[in-house]
């Protein structure tokens, strides 16, 4: 088995220099492992006007027998661009997609494989809530993107994911498995055996401050420390820049320190919102490599608060 022991170097060695410019979007496909690519995002901010809702990575793996995709972006129009990008690398089409979580950057794009696709995996939670409410991430992203996003048909995935379930599609082994709620509600995530690449979806974060505003936190660092044992080489998160195990180390320490740092708060008497400056000033070492901290603190704090309540009456 090949291991590659300075990614820096491997992303520079294989990062591929054509751009694919549908709808303008800078995307390029930069080879992880084998057989193995990432499409990623420039932007660290929500889908606004500049990024046209851009703002959420993806994977793809090439096998003998076609593509699978992992998240397809926040629009039919993100799809597309996605599409052309990976045909800078294969002229394979793209015939399975995984769709890691309910958040509508992540799947929006699934129209656009439309013509290729045969299976489309998600949890059954997932799956229910883009049936119900895919509606609603339209016309969010059109409203947060004034337009740029534009109309997106709702691709609702067939393949449900409930427990740890090996698939081979073409020669490549994949395992897909539930994250047990800890970023969001019925996520899921890609482990690659063969080249030991983890493809987690929100469930990890770098060079940006993880949204916990729907996550189960105390599961979420449980899961991060089991994640720690597959011992990858590397990690392709749902934002952010690509990563080793040190990525999902230190997202576990982030959150291990906020949870210590709202219950410090609650000890002292303070609700929710008497605390945020507390919290921000002792987390404040790690905001180099999680921008974003002070807007994303004042709006998920109140969700953290009432988990850290909750466990402290168990």
């Amino acid at each position: 088995m090949i291991r590659y022991v300075c990614l820096s170097l491997l992303m520079l060695a294989y990062s591929f220099s054509s751009h694919a410019t549908t709808m303008n979007f800078p995307m390029s496909a930069t080879q992880v492992a084998p057989g193995v690519y990432a499409i990623l995002t420039p932007s660290r901010a929500f889908p606004n006007p500049k990024n046209m809702g851009w703002n959420s990575n993806s994977a793809f793996v090439i096998t003998d027998n076609g593509v699978l995709l992992f998240d397809t972006g926040s629009s039919t129009r993100i799809g597309e661009a996605l599409k052309q990008t990976i045909a800078t690398v294969t002229d394979q089409p793209v015939r399975w997609i995984v769709n890691s979580h309910e958040h509508g950057d992540h799947w929006l794009g699934n129209a656009a494989f439309s013509d290729t696709v045969e299976t489309i995996y998600a949890s059954k939670t997932v799956r229910d809530r883009i049936a119900n409410d895919g509606k609603t991430w339209v016309d969010r992203f059109e409203r947060m993107t004034e337009g740029a996003t534009g109309p997106s048909a709702i691709v609702v995935p067939d393949q449900i994911i409930e427990t740890r379930t090996h698939i081979k599609p073409g020669n490549t082994d994949i395992v897909l498995f539930p994250s047990g709620n800890s970023h969001s509600p019925g996520d899921i995530l890609m482990w690659l055996p063969e080249q030991r690449v983890l493809v987690s979806g929100d469930v990890v974060y770098t060079d940006r401050m993880p949204s916990t505003f729907d996550s189960n936190l105390a599961q979420w660092m449980t899961l991060l420390d089991e994640l720690e044992k597959l011992d990858p080489v590397a990690v392709i998160p749902g934002h952010g820049k690509i990563a080793g195990k040190e990525g999902i180390t230190r997202l576990g320490q982030l959150f291990d320190e906020l949870w210590q740092a709202v219950e410090s708060g609650m000890d002292e008497g303070k609700a929710d919102f008497e605390m945020v400056d507390d919290v921000a000033s002792a987390l404040e070492h790690f905001e180099e490599h999680y921008p974003g901290m002070d807007e994303k603190l004042k709006r998920d704090i109140s969700h953290v608060y009432l988990q850290v309540e909750a466990a402290a009456f168990q």
